[in-house]
């Protein structure tokens, strides 16, 4: 690998033609962002929404003047081969009245990416994992699907795996508990693996967080514009449901959720993720199904959440957990899993902004115990990679910290071709962190 691209290219320009936003008309690019120098192939992704009454018919990207892509649909996702060198990008939509819509931006392709090619790298590898029915191995012999759901989240940031991606929300679909030992609808337990077929295990390490990390994927699919995704997506409406219902049911008047019926201990990281998965169940229903009821209800169960998990700021830092009783336990910053870890979850997941001052305060409070988290320093007490820390620098916009992560998990892991304890949920943490960094967003 070489070593990280210095950029020497003018700075990207980006001109909006007609300004919109979730809700608005007009285009809207997702990647690549402004502001960046990138890799070639160039992975663009993009949606178009009409004004009421009409409808998108059809969408073009075109490279210096010249035609590049067509699609017949309201949405794009493609990866382009440019030449190294600065490119103008205009991304055309059309609605059947014959209105065009149009956004434009300059970019420049770089000679070579060390995120490129290690985003490369990861998504063929944890391609490799997947089996013949869709299923996301966590070892050759086991499958989780809560890193599975994670992986997947990553490789809906290549437009090359969403294939694999659909196969694996199916595989999840299919293999939903009706119902488990709980008396849950919707929940899934951990399967083994003996000679390529998968064994429930009749248990879960938890219900709250492998359907809310289940109901994020879903909704990056469906962000990411393939069709073949929101095809698929387009008849989960009532599974979906089901599937959110789980975390509703366990949710408590704190507005928190108990990790499972039998562990009733609300733990931040778990919370943080569910909290993600309502607002993202939230948005699938208000933009893939158009059901605003919906997207009320899971809105407002989240906006409980929400309030749950502001109440578990304490002292500067963020509690680890809140038991039965009420108790919160305050984290030892010393300790890697999870008081310090955790940390960073309420930024990553959205619950706070990098600009509140409780984010920035426990960042600096994790970095303060922890300098040498990008070089790995927590292996004295935990022997996995822990991508996901780099993804929640990532969130705070500490391009320096996740910079020096990435150059670490390179040379020991992506030069070696992933030895254990890289596992999926890493690649698809790591494929993020890349993601990121090459300015397509996190």
């Amino acid at each position: 690998m070489k070593a990280i691209f210095r950029r020497t290219a003018a700075a990207i320009i980006l001109t909006v033609c007609v300004s919109v936003s979730a809700s608005a008309t007009g285009v809207s690019v997702t990647s690549p962002s402004s502001g960046v120098s990138i890799g070639s192939p160039v992975q663009i992704t993009a949606s178009a929404t009409a004004p009421s009454g009409r409808v998108i018919t059809a969408m073009r990207i075109y490279v210096d003047s010249a035609d590049a892509y067509t699609v017949q649909a309201a949405s794009l996702n493609t990866s382009l081969s440019l030449s190294v060198g600065a490119h103008n990008i205009n991304v055309h939509a059309w609605d059947n009245t014959g209105a065009v819509y149009v956004k434009a931006m300059n970019i420049t392709v770089s000679a070579s990416s060390p995120y490129q090619s290690n985003f490369n790298a990861t998504s063929k590898w944890v391609s490799g994992q997947t089996l013949a029915d869709g299923a996301i191995l966590f070892t050759s012999t086991a499958i989780s699907p809560y890193y599975s759901n994670i992986a997947a989240h990553g490789m809906t940031k290549d437009p090359s795996r969403m294939p694999q991606v659909v196969a694996w929300m199916n595989w999840y679909i299919n293999h939903l508990n009706w119902p488990d030992k709980w008396g849950l609808y919707g929940t899934m337990y951990d399967y083994t693996v003996s000679n390529g077929v998968p064994i429930p295990t009749q248990d879960a390490d938890s219900t709250d967080s492998y359907a809310a990390t289940f109901l994020t994927l879903v909704w990056n699919a469906w962000q990411s514009g393939d069709a073949e995704a929101r095809t698929y997506i387009a008849g989960l409406s009532y599974q979906l449901d089901v599937i959110g219902g789980v975390i509703i049911q366990t949710q408590q008047s704190d507005g928190l959720t108990w990790a499972k019926p039998d562990w009733q201990i609300k733990y931040l990281m778990d919370n943080c993720e569910a909290y993600r998965g309502l607002r993202d169940l939230a948005s699938t229903y208000q933009y893939a199904f158009g059901d605003n009821s919906k997207a009320a209800y899971y809105n407002a169960a989240a906006d409980r959440m929400l309030n749950g998990i502001l109440g578990m700021w304490q002292n500067g830092k963020w509690a680890v957990f809140k038991d039965g009783l009420g108790r919160m336990l305050a984290p030892n910053l010393a300790t890697w899993y999870p008081d310090a870890s955790a940390q960073v979850f309420p930024v990553l997941m959205g619950a706070v902004s990098a600009s509140d001052t409780r984010a920035q305060q426990s960042y600096a409070a994790f970095n303060q115990a922890w300098p040498g988290w990008p070089q790995l320093s927590f292996k004295t007490q935990d022997p996995f990679p822990w991508s996901l820390i780099a993804d929640g620098a990532a969130a705070m916009g500490d391009k320096t910290r996740v910079a020096a992560y990435i150059s670490t998990i390179q040379s020991k892991y992506v030069n070696t071709d992933f030895p254990w304890p890289f596992y999926d949920a890493e690649a698809g943490w790591f494929l993020r962190a890349n993601n990121y960094m090459l300015g397509r967003g996190l």
